[in-house]
């Protein structure tokens, strides 16, 4: 239902209060939800089909939306730390979109602010802090790259701007600019 008409702004969580909210729920089982759906970026009913025999890779299942898949974690503290391996709760649907409810259901349960898609769209934004490819980002999400920079990258602030382009200028093997005389 997405397209780049109808992109409205949203105002993503960053990832400190992710982190810190994580620790709000209680259940151990919704906390791994929650989880998974940060350190992978998947979408809500991805994460029941998440397979994590490769860990820290994530294999999303064939049955999906967009096939199967391996997605990278942005952060890989994140998929130590964080106890994904383990059961999840029990969740009862018949389409993608009823499992989806479900988790968003959850998230209010919980007081979490904002909808579990946010957090696939914060994996989009990390992963080009990181400096991931878009072509594999987009891959890594189950989309083209025309989806992920017309949706995606409808989030990226200022500050991700900022950030990315002093990362590239501390690079030492950066192009120099010709005829400077440098000490």
């Amino acid at each position: 239902k997405y397209s780049p008409t109808k992109v409205s702004p949203r105002n993503l969580p960053n990832d400190s209060l992710i982190s810190e909210l994580r620790l709000q729920i209680p259940n151990e089982e919704w906390r791994r939800v929650y989880s998974l759906l940060a350190v992978y970026g998947l979408r809500p009913h991805e994460v029941f089909t998440c397979d994590l025999a490769r860990f820290p890779l994530c294999e999303v299942g064939e049955e999906t939306k967009t096939g199967s898949r391996l997605v990278y974690p942005f952060y890989p503290e994140w998929a130590e730390s964080w106890d994904l391996i383990g059961a999840l709760p029990t969740v009862s649907g018949k389409t993608n979109t009823d499992i989806g409810n479900r988790i968003t259901h959850a998230f209010k349960r919980y007081d979490i602010p904002f909808p579990p898609y946010d957090l696939r769209h914060c994996w989009a934004v990390r992963s080009l802090q990181f400096g991931l490819d878009i072509s594999l980002a987009a891959a890594q999400m189950g989309h083209s790259v025309k989806v992920h920079t017309d949706i995606y990258h409808a989030w990226i602030t200022e500050d991700i701007h900022d950030h990315a382009y002093k990362v590239l200028m501390s690079n030492p093997n950066r192009p120099k600019a010709p005829g400077l005389k440098l000490d």
